[in-house]
């Protein structure tokens, strides 16, 4: 954070860039459930922002917001979006998550259109559908600071039947001839959303129901010059409205391909060109075709109108059902391949680090080895974490050879514990895990046996407090088959009040809440470790205070009875 707030001004691609990392920041940090985000850092990154908001196109700051997605969860960046222009305040209110008790403390502080478009959403909690009454004649008034505006607004609907219903209540006349033309305004308004308004009891085109929206198989749709979408036939207008063809997706993220995007900079038609939703009643492939659109009278582009349809069965590649945990939005094969191209480089730099600190081309000064000694604690964290993707990478693709045979699980559990406890023959931190007596061998493969236990052990010892012991025990639990070995190891006091939808959560402290927190982030360790059990017949399981690791036991030998005479 303090590497971004220290960088200089930027502009083109340097400022769109900034802005993306000011806006994870923000949404990643700033969010209800977790630390609260200290205010001065808070409000440095949004006054990076703001200055950075006329150097950055209101299609890409779309698409900055279109890419959250659901994680736009923080109230200060929700208010900063819908300060902005009314696309980008209809894509981040149609985006926003937030807990129903915060909208209400939140609503004063939007303008009239973000809660419009709030209004129109059906996953709101009853605190902020009542918070939201509360401000519908405030809304709904049309005042005279305003009329330029609804004339504009009025002129809209008569020329474009498709644009969304109005309804305004206008404010007490009054015996001037300015007052007199506004009512004359609202009159018109009122005379044409009375002939359009859809009968009641039924649902408005504009809000499909459910069921509705998921068996859309397709829809009409405008872009403006800049290619984001501005009017759609059918479907829900808040999940689409701001979407951009003219950019190809980003990993995780919805947009067009490559075909699509290279269509538009030529201004050229295409047709079945893919595009990704992320997220919604809509998330998956969908199949564009398009053809450019110019003004009649200048000649000048005006964007894009096109169908979009849902792929037909032939147009869809085969996927493989145990690719589980794809990260970020990319396969097992393209992370273990991303994994590859970087490891090649960190080592290199782990090498010339290493030959500068022990000095092997000759003497080296103090301040160089130790910075030297530090690159080198560095790499080696990331080439841990390399191994994690790379091992995530092949459970998802059930690549790994797993060969189950007994494995003492009381001798593996004390190996470990020693490992983490004694280093050098000096304790670092107190591990106590009381074994029960005559624990029978668990079947796993030793290595996944070994995998399980150390990542359980290394994650809980670098997020608990420094000097925190850290204890747990271990016990067979009978069931109907052959029972299981059960590994409970206490939460530590700074995962206390967690659920386990935040310690699960991937996106949870991603540079780590603590000091050695885990560097891929808390729940991306825990998901691993889930994955590693469940590839050997076991699962990890969070109940109440502890991490509860069960791994199959070793059936017992059955017992012959003597025969009776």
């Amino acid at each position: 954070m303090q590497t971004v707030l220290a960088a200089e001004e930027r502009s083109g691609p340097g400022a769109v860039t900034l802005w993306r990392q000011c806006v994870d920041l923000l949404a990643q940090n700033d969010r209800p459930g977790q630390p609260p985000m200290p205010a001065d850092e808070r409000d440095a990154l949004l006054d990076r922002l703001d200055s950075l908001r006329p150097k950055v196109t209101e299609t890409q700051r779309i698409s900055a917001v279109v890419e959250l997605g659901t994680r736009l969860r923080s109230p200060a960046l929700i208010r900063f979006f819908a300060d902005d222009r009314p696309s980008i305040c209809a894509a981040a209110m149609a985006r926003a998550r937030l807990p129903d008790e915060v909208w209400p403390d939140l609503l004063p502080t939007l303008g009239p259109t973000a809660r419009g478009i709030l209004r129109n959403r059906r996953d709101l909690g009853p605190e902020t559908v009542r918070a939201l009454k509360a401000f519908g004649q405030a809304d709904m008034l049309l005042t005279s600071e305003n009329a330029e505006q609804a004339a504009q607004v009025t002129q809209a609907v008569q020329e474009q039947p498709r644009s969304p219903e109005i309804t305004l209540v206008p404010s007490a006349p009054a015996p001037t001839e300015e007052d007199s033309q506004i009512r004359r305004l609202v009159d018109r308004i009122e005379e044409y959303t009375s002939t359009t308004r859809h009968r009641i009891g039924e649902p408005s085109p504009a809000e499909p129901r459910t069921s509705e929206i998921a068996s859309l198989r397709r829809f009409s749709f405008e872009t403006d010059m800049h290619g984001a979408i501005t009017w759609v036939d059918e479907g829900p207008r808040a999940a689409l409205i701001g979407l951009s063809i003219a950019d190809p997706a980003l990993p995780g993220g919805s947009g067009p391909d490559a075909h699509v995007s290279g269509a538009f900079s030529r201004r050229s038609g295409f047709q079945h060109g893919r595009f990704t939703i992320v997220d919604g009643g809509l998330a998956g492939e969908w199949r564009l075709s398009a053809v450019p659109f110019f003004d009649s009278q200048s000649g000048r582009f005006q964007g894009f109108r096109g169908q979009a349809r849902r792929p037909h069965l032939h147009e869809v590649p085969a996927s493989a059902d145990n690719d589980k945990l794809a990260l970020g939005g990319l396969s097992a094969d393209s992370v273990r391949q991303l994994v590859h191209e970087l490891r090649t480089p960190l080592n290199a730099i782990l090498g010339f680090a290493e030959i500068i600190e022990q000095q092997l081309f000759g003497p080296a000064g103090r301040q160089y080895r130790d910075m030297a000694s530090q690159i080198m604690g560095d790499a080696r964290r990331l080439l841990s974490a390399f191994d994690d993707l790379d091992l995530a990478a092949r459970v998802s693709r059930g690549e790994d050879a797993i060969e189950p045979r007994p494995v003492d699980a009381a001798l593996l559990i004390a190996r470990i514990a020693t490992r983490f406890r004694v280093d050098r023959g000096k304790e670092l931190r107190p591990i106590t895990i009381s074994v029960a007596e005559g624990l029978p061998q668990a079947r796993l493969d030793p290595i996944q046996a070994e995998r399980m236990v150390q990542h359980l052990l290394r994650t809980l010892v670098s997020v608990a407090p420094e000097g925190e012991p850290i204890t747990g025990s271990c016990w067979f639990q009978p069931d109907s088959a052959t029972g299981r070995v059960i590994l409970a190891m206490d939460r530590p006091s700074s995962l206390a009040g967690m659920d386990e939808g935040q310690l699960l959560d991937p996106g949870y402290g991603p540079e780590g809440d603590w000091p050695d927190g885990p560097l891929l982030g808390l729940g991306f360790s825990l998901r691993l470790i889930r994955s590693l059990a469940a590839s050997s017949a076991g699962s990890l399981d969070i109940d109440g205070g502890r991490f509860l690791l069960a791994m199959p036991a070793v059936p017992a030998d059955p017992v012959e009875e003597p025969d009776l005479p």
